[in-house]
């Protein structure tokens, strides 16, 4: 049975994943790579690189990888400095007004810091060598085009998997690079878009809403996906007055939806769908030409609002980016929500990655059946 991992976008929510990660390692310290598929989006698809080219000895690559997010800064990430800033912002104001001059991509925020960092901490070739030694099967990269709008998981594996294309979803076969991972990771506005080929690519969940997919389509049986997400665990508050929304409040939003709720429609959807096949007969689901098979599922999401975490570290942050998010205004969590997908502070990154061990602990008798019982048609649920 091949096991496959999702791990989602959300910029530096992500660290989160490393907790469970390392809460999982602990459980099993002796294991080698346990995941033969793995499927990263966003700041997902850096960790998900990371552990395809990291040691064959799953503790030792998670710690490696909590290591570079404990000690993550702003300034490894994308240029702070306000001069910087406003340059950019300046420069997408300019093209707002007069249209594109040139060629260039725009964004708010230059994170060549980002593709130096990866440069020296992503092995791909040591991904191809764990590929040809059959200690992993596939590892996906997803990211949209901008030109045709289409949502591709860029991956590279044994060579029986091929591409496919669905509607506006499509899996295409290739060497991964270091490109792939930018264009994933490229947050819409935020960071810039990476040319591949003959697009322009950027940020993997803007139109994303079938997040376990790609895992299936390269073989994966059972799918652990770490999400960013507390939507499932804490009910929403609405405030007393209202108010009129601020911009940073409509945008924190319009990320929210894009980086969190797809996630959990999709699960959702997918657990939907593993109990009508319980009711339907197989004979049934043959004759109606149904090509489904039931998914073992294991969903484990932080058990806390991760904006009550970065309302914390909000000084971590430059300046000019908090006051772009709105700190100091009334909506004081909006800010936070906004401020979460950029705060690279390791104080911030350190405690989520204390709650995803904690959460992966609260989790440990639902993991244990998920690499050990024969598959749940309802998938996990918590």
């Amino acid at each position: 049975m091949e096991t496959g991992i999702v791990l989602t976008g959300g910029g530096a929510r992500a660290a989160y994943q490393v907790g469970v990660l390392r809460g999982i390692s602990d459980m099993y310290p002796d294991w080698e790579n346990p995941f033969g598929v793995i499927v990263g989006t966003s700041a997902g698809a850096i960790n998900a690189a990371s552990m395809a080219a990291g040691s064959s000895i799953f503790r030792h690559n998670i710690s490696h990888l909590e290591g570079l997010w404990s000690e993550i800064s702003v300034n490894r990430i994308y240029k702070s400095q306000t001069l910087e800033i406003f340059r950019n912002m300046t420069g997408v104001a300019r093209r707002l007004f007069m249209g594109q001059v040139d060629g260039s991509p725009v964004a708010l925020l230059n994170n060549s810091p980002l593709r130096a960092m990866l440069e020296e901490e992503l092995d791909f070739g040591a991904i191809s060598a764990a590929i040809d030694d059959g200690r992993l099967s596939a590892l996906g990269v997803n990211a949209c085009g901008y030109s045709t709008g289409q949502n591709v998981c860029f991956f590279q594996g044994r060579d029986s998997l091929k591409s496919w294309t669905v509607g506006q979803r499509a899996g295409s076969r290739t060497q991964l690079g270091l490109d792939h991972v930018m264009a994933s990771a490229a947050i819409p506005t935020v960071f810039p878009p990476v040319q591949i080929n003959r697009e322009y690519f950027g940020d993997g969940v803007t139109r994303q809403m079938a997040h376990v997919s790609p895992a299936l389509r390269l073989g994966a049986d059972r799918v652990l996906v770490i999400g960013v997400s507390a939507n499932s665990m804490c009910p929403t508050e609405r405030p007393e007055p209202p108010g009129t929304p601020t911009f940073a409040q409509v945008i924190a939003q319009v990320f929210n939806g894009m980086f969190l709720d797809t996630l959990d429609y999709d699960i959702d959807r997918l657990r939907l769908i593993n109990r009508l096949l319980e009711l339907i007969p197989e004979e049934k689901q043959k004759e109606a030409g149904l090509d489904f098979r039931p998914v073992n599922l294991l969903e484990i999401s932080p058990s806390q609002q991760i904006n009550a975490i970065a309302e914390k570290y909000l000084d971590g942050m430059p300046l000019v980016l908090r006051n772009l998010v709105g700190a100091a205004d009334r909506h004081h969590g909006t800010a936070a929500s906004l401020a979460s997908y950029l705060l690279f502070d390791p104080r911030f990154c350190q405690e989520l990655i204390s709650l995803g061990y904690h959460d992966a602990q609260q989790h440990a008798n639902q993991i244990n059946r998920f690499f050990h019982e024969q598959p749940v048609p309802g998938g996990e649920e918590d």
